[in-house]
């Protein structure tokens, strides 16, 4: 683990470094609206640099963990682990009872005994853009099919 990596709260400022990360990773749904990216959103900062983030979203029974995310000159560091305990932090105090998220890692899918994962078998994860009502061409912008 690195030392003095701190988490927190993304900020709107936080947004391009986070798109960076998610590109660096292959996780950016093209054709969505990144420029603002919510209150929903933590971030590992180390020497005053981004290096890694992860969504959060809470519900109950379960909320989700979306797009986790480490600088790759920083993989295998120990970042990633603590994104996901800051997230199970972040989930408990919520009063969730678990989370649900999804990974093509095959290195996580070896270990997720091992990280207290339960899977669900196969899964394909969709996205589909959806009208946003107010934003005229909410449904155009971007969009790329």
């Amino acid at each position: 683990m690195l030392t003095r990596t701190k988490f927190r709260r993304a900020r709107k400022a936080d947004t391009p470094f986070i798109i960076d990360l998610l590109s660096a990773n292959d996780l950016v749904c093209q054709g969505l609206d990144w420029s603002d990216i919510g209150d929903t959103w933590w971030v590992a900062v180390h020497k005053d640099e981004i290096v890694g983030c992860v969504q959060v979203l809470f519900g109950k029974p379960l909320g989700v963990v979306n797009f986790l995310a480490v600088e790759p000159k920083f993989h295998r560091s120990g970042v990633g682990v603590q994104l996901i305990k800051t997230a199970e932090i972040l989930l408990s105090v919520a009063d969730c009872d678990g989370y649900m998220a999804g990974t093509s890692t095959e290195a996580i899918i070896k270990r997720s005994k091992d990280l207290g994962l339960t899977s669900l078998g196969e899964v394909t994860i969709f996205v589909k853009r959806v009208f946003r009502y107010g934003k005229t061409d909410s449904y155009k912008n971007n969009y790329k099919h």
